[in-house]
C-alpha cells in the first residue's frame, strides 16, 4: 500500500490505490487533500532504540551475561586469593628463616675453619661451606620472600613458580642437611600445586593484564 505525506502536518499516511483520486482527510490534523496531487512520503525508518530506552526486562536480558561474567570473575578472584594465601605466606616465612639459617651456617663454618687452622688442620672444606652458605643468603631470601608475596597477591606467576622450585630444592643447601630442610620442600610442592590450579592461574593472568593496561595508559597520558 503506497504512502503519501499530508501537505499540512507532513505525516506519512497509507492510502489504498482505489482512493488516490479521492479527497481524503488526514486523521492527525483533519486536513483534506487528494493523495494523487501530493508527493509520496519518503521511506521512514524506525529509529533504533538506545539502551536507555529499552524496557527493564530488555535491559536485564542485555546485562545478564556481563553480570554473570563479573560475578564469576569476582568469585574466581576470591577463591584464588584463598588458595594462594597459605603457600604464599609459608614460602615467605621459609625465605626469612632460611636466610637466617644460611647466614648462621656461614658463620658456623667460618668458626670451624678458624678452629681447624689453629689446630694445624686443613680447614679448606669448612671455608668452602662457609662461603657457599654466605653467597646463598641474599638470592635465597630474595627469591623466597618476593615469590611468596607475589603468590599471595596473585601478581606474578614467574616469581611464585621460582620460589616454589627453590623451596623444593632447599634440602640441597649445606646448612639445611637436617630434618628442617624438608619443611620448605612441602611448601614448595604446595605452591606449585596451587599455581597449576586453573582458577589461580587465570586470576594471575587477569591481574597481569590489568597492570599492563594501566601501565600503557600511564605512558599515553
Amino acid at each position: 500500500m503506497p504512502t503519501v505525506s499530508c501537505p499540512s502536518c507532513a505525516r506519512a499516511l497509507e492510502v489504498d490505490d482505489d482512493y488516490r483520486d479521492w479527497t481524503v482527510r488526514c486523521p492527525h490534523c483533519a486536513t483534506e487533500f487528494v493523495p494523487a496531487e501530493v508527493a509520496p512520503a519518503p521511506f521512514e525508518r524506525e529509529p533504533r532504540r538506545r539502551r536507555d530506552d529499552r524496557g527493564s526486562d530488555e535491559n536485564d536480558d542485555y546485562d545478564r551475561p556481563r553480570r554473570r561474567r563479573r560475578e564469576r570473575d569476582e568469585w574466581e578472584f576470591q577463591e584464588a586469593t584463598r588458595l594462594a594465601h597459605g603457600p604464599g605466606t609459608w614460602l615467605e616465612v621459609c625465605g626469612w628463616i632460611g636466610g637466617l639459617l644460611l647466614a648462621g651456617g656461614a658463620v658456623y663454618w667460618f668458626i670451624v675453619a678458624a678452629d681447624m687452622a689453629n689446630g694445624n688442620d686443613d680447614g679448606a672444606g669448612a671455608v668452602l661451606f662457609g662461603m657457599f652458605s654466605a653467597l646463598c643468603v641474599v638470592p635465597y631470601t630474595i627469591v623466597m620472600v618476593v615469590g611468596g608475596r607475589k603468590l599471595r597477591s596473585l601478581s606474578s606467576y614467574g616469581w611464585a613458580m621460582t620460589a616454589s622450585v627453590v623451596g623444593i630444592v632447599s634440602f640441597f643447601l649445606p646448612c639445611f642437611m637436617c630434618f628442617c630442610a624438608f619443611i620448605p620442600v612441602g611448601f614448595g610442592i604446595w605452591g606449585m600445586v596451587t599455581l597449576n590450579n586453573p582458577v589461580v592461574s587465570r586470576a594471575i593472568d587477569r591481574n597481569s593484564n590489568r597492570r599492563a593496561r594501566e601501565y600503557s595508559r600511564g605512558w599515553d597520558d
